[in-house]
C-alpha cells in the first residue's frame, strides 16, 4: 500500500508539470468563460427578431438560444475531457519506461502490481480532478442562463458530466495500456481509431437496427452480437432533454422523428458492461507493465 501511495505521489507531481496537460485546462476554462459571458452579452442587446421566417417573442427566442448554449457547451466540454484522457493516457506510465526512470523504481522493494496500481489510480484521480473544475465552471457560467434551466434538467446535466468523466477513463486505460508496449503517439492513433471510429460506426449501426421500420433480423442480431464486443459510450438524459427543450421552444413539427435519433439513457447493462471493461482494462495494464523488459 505505501508503494502505491508512494507511486501515485509521484505520479501526480509528475502530471502537474506536463505543459500540455496546463495548455488543455487553460483553453478549456477561458474558452468557456469567453463563450458563457459573449453569448450572455449578445442576448442582452438583441432586441425583437425573427426565428425561421417567423415572428418571435424575444424571450422565447432568447430561451431557445441559451438551450442551444449549453448543449454547445457540454459537447465543448467532451471534446477537451477526451484531449486531457489522451494526454495523460500518453505520459503517465510511457514517460518512466521511455526514460529510464522505471529501471530506478523497479529496483526498489516495489512489485510491479503496487507500481500500476499507483500510476492507474494517480490518471484517475487526476483526469476526474481536471474535467471536474471545467465541468465547475461550466456550470457556474450556466447560471448565465438560468431561464433555459428548468425541471430535471441541472440533474441529468450533472448525469452527463458523471457520464462524460466515465467515458474519458476508460478511453484513458486504453490508452495507458496500449503505451506500455508500443510508442505513445501510436498508441492514441490506435486508441482513438478503435474507439472514436470502429465503436462509434458499431454503435451507431446498432442504434439504427433498432430503429422503427427496420426488419431485417439477422443483421440486427450481429450488430446485437458486434455491440457487445466492443465499448460504447455511457449516455445520460441530458442529450434527450435538451433536445426536448429545444423543439418545444421552435415549435417543430418534426419533434417525435428527432427525438427518436437520440439514443436513450444508458442502462443498469451500460454500467456494468462499462464497469467490467474498466477492470479488464487496468488488469491489462497490469499484465503489459509485468511483462515489460527494464
Amino acid at each position: 500500500m505505501n508503494g502505491t501511495l508512494a507511486v501515485a505521489r509521484y505520479t501526480l507531481v509528475e502530471l502537474t508539470r506536463r505543459r500540455i496537460l496546463l495548455v488543455f485546462f487553460a483553453i478549456g476554462a477561458v474558452g468557456t468563460l469567453l463563450l458563457g459571458v459573449g453569448l450572455k452579452i449578445i442576448y442582452s442587446v438583441a432586441g425583437a427578431t425573427s426565428f425561421a421566417g417567423r415572428a418571435e417573442d424575444p424571450a422565447r427566442l432568447q430561451r431557445l438560444l441559451e438551450a442551444s448554449f449549453i448543449s454547445d457547451l457540454y459537447g465543448a466540454l467532451g471534446i477537451f475531457a477526451l484531449l486531457i484522457a489522451f494526454a495523460i493516457g500518453m505520459t503517465a506510465i510511457y514517460h518512466d519506461l521511455d526514460s529510464g526512470a522505471a529501471v530506478s523504481i523497479f529496483s526498489k522493494p516495489l512489485t510491479r502490481i503496487a507500481f500500476t496500481a499507483g500510476k492507474v489510480g494517480a490518471a484517475v484521480a487526476a483526469l476526474v480532478v481536471i474535467v471536474g473544475v471545467l465541468a465547475v465552471e461550466a456550470r457556474l457560467v450556466m447560471l448565465l442562463f438560468s431561464s433555459a434551466l428548468s425541471g430535471s434538467l441541472p440533474d441529468s446535466l450533472t448525469g452527463e458530466v458523471i457520464a462524460t468523466l466515465a467515458n474519458t477513463v476508460l478511453l484513458m486505460l486504453l490508452v495507458l495500456a496500449l503505451s506500455t508496449v508500443m510508442n505513445n503517439i501510436v498508441a492514441a492513433t490506435v486508441a482513438f481509431v478503435y474507439y472514436d471510429v470502429v465503436t462509434g460506426v458499431i454503435v451507431a449501426v446498432h442504434t439504427l437496427t433498432h430503429s422503427a421500420g427496420f426488419d431485417n433480423a439477422v443483421l440486427r442480431g450481429i450488430f446485437d452480437v458486434l455491440y457487445w464486443l466492443v465499448p460504447h459510450e455511457l449516455i445520460s438524459s441530458a442529450p434527450g432533454d435538451l433536445a426536448r427543450a429545444e423543439l418545444t421552444l421552435s415549435s417543430s413539427a418534426q419533434s417525435a422523428q428527432t427525438l427518436a435519433l437520440i439514443p436513450p439513457a444508458s442502462g443498469a447493462g451500460d454500467i456494468l458492461w462499462w464497469a467490467f471493461l474498466v477492470v479488464v482494462l487496468a488488469a491489462a495494464c497490469y499484465l503489459a507493465v509485468r511483462r515489460r523488459q527494464v
